[in-house]
């Protein structure tokens, strides 16, 4: 225990509070306020003890709130805008989100609106601009989607099953607390669907046209952990040890994607689980990610080779290893559990070209980063092999 150090990240906007017993800490930016507003789903936060553990600062400090715990997984317009009208009527001063991405996502949202106004919808088709946002704390549950220390805000536009995000300064947290302890009741399957999300973060952003060597740094270091602690916490969910090095391999792939964004596998992902709201989302970028990584492979391949040879030694650094490197892949997510394809929910041929049409279009600013071209029939391949 001793190794596993309390330490203050800052990222952009971010400070982001690591390590164990890291919420005392928020315990000065909460006296700032007297109206705050909790955002949650239905169980993780009370499930993980977060949400006694900030309530009892509220108390304290004696603030006063009201709990919203409606968030579901991938969060529509119409829910975010709901919640925002909440706060409002409310008299928010400032909003604390606790839970994993999609509840930290709609308060990032709801935190734009209460400040900007408009429908959340306006904002993901860039009909309106974010022009500020209400003080927002992060309390992180997951080890997957880095939303605590990135500008990124996501959800879906349930009439078009468009997946979009929003992406500005003023979306940063101001504070966020990971706290590896808060983890260890993370079902099984989350614990694998987030981590997979983490991966592929720290893949697409040393590989997408605005990587760079810091992004690449970031990647290894976070594929590298995944690779060594996910098998860990699988068979021993309370492993105090293996939360704290997910949950930094997570952060710091957050901070790979705030700077070297992510590509065609988080884009072709946004449109599956917009037209099916039941994927999660680390789970959908599990299924299609390694037959994107072979292409990926082929064209970066001694980038490629730097973060896959933690999972496979025996890669090499050439295009010719791109296969190679998919079925490495495969075998790793295998070895921890996930084997899904998208027929588990309900996909079938018929679907691809809805699945196209929202990546090659709604989603065109994430594929064209991609360290290739991208076309239908490269869709297409993709799609049929991961159905």
């Amino acid at each position: 225990m001793g190794s596993l150090r309390s330490f203050v990240v800052k990222s952009g906007r971010a400070t982001v509070y690591f390590g164990i017993d890291s919420i005392t800490n928020l315990e000065k930016w909460i006296s700032d306020f007297s109206r705050i507003y909790i955002v949650t789903g239905k169980k993780s936060a009370r499930v993980s003890g977060a949400l006694d553990d900030v309530l009892k600062i509220l108390n304290r400090f004696n603030v006063r709130y009201e709990h919203f715990d409606g968030v579901v997984p991938n969060p529509t317009t119409k829910l975010i805008d709901v919640v925002a009208e909440k706060m409002w009527r409310f008299g928010v001063e400032a909003v604390i989100a606790i839970g994993g991405g999609s509840a930290i996502d709609t308060a990032k949202i709801a935190c734009v609106l209460v400040e900007c106004g408009g429908k959340a919808e306006d904002y993901l088709k860039g009909r309106k601009s974010v022009c500020g946002s209400i003080p927002l704390a992060a309390i992180n549950l997951t080890h997957g989607t880095g939303t605590e220390i990135d500008r990124y805000a996501v959800a879906t536009i349930e009439e078009t099953n468009e997946k979009l995000s929003i992406a500005s300064d003023y979306v940063y947290p101001s504070i966020s607390i990971d706290d590896p302890k808060y983890l260890k009741t993370l079902p099984k399957n989350q614990t694998i669907y987030t981590s997979l999300d983490a991966l592929y973060h720290a893949i697409e952003s040393s590989t997408s046209k605005t990587s760079s060597p810091y992004t690449e740094v970031l990647g290894e270091e976070a594929v590298k952990l995944i690779a060594k602690w996910l098998p860990i916490a699988v068979k021993e969910p309370e492993n105090i040890e293996a939360r704290y090095w997910l949950l930094y391999a997570s952060m710091i792939a957050g901070i790979g994607i705030d700077h070297g964004r992510t590509h065609l596998i988080h884009a072709m992902e946004h449109a599956l689980s917009g037209l099916k709201p039941e994927l999660a989302h680390g789970a959908g970028l599990a299924i299609i990610g390694p037959y994107i990584v072979e292409h990926i492979y082929k064209h970066v391949p001694e980038t490629m080779h730097r973060l896959l040879k933690h999972i496979d030694p025996s890669l090499r650094p050439v295009p010719e290893d791109a296969e190679k490197a998919r079925n490495a892949l495969i075998e790793f997510q295998k070895k921890v559990g996930f084997d899904e394809k998208l027929k588990d929910y309900g996909f079938k041929k018929g679907d691809f070209d809805k699945v196209a049409k929202l990546t090659m279009e709604s989603l065109k600013y994430l594929v064209n980063l991609a360290p290739f071209d991208v076309d239908k029939d490269l869709l297409k391949d993709i799609y049929s092999k991961a159905l």
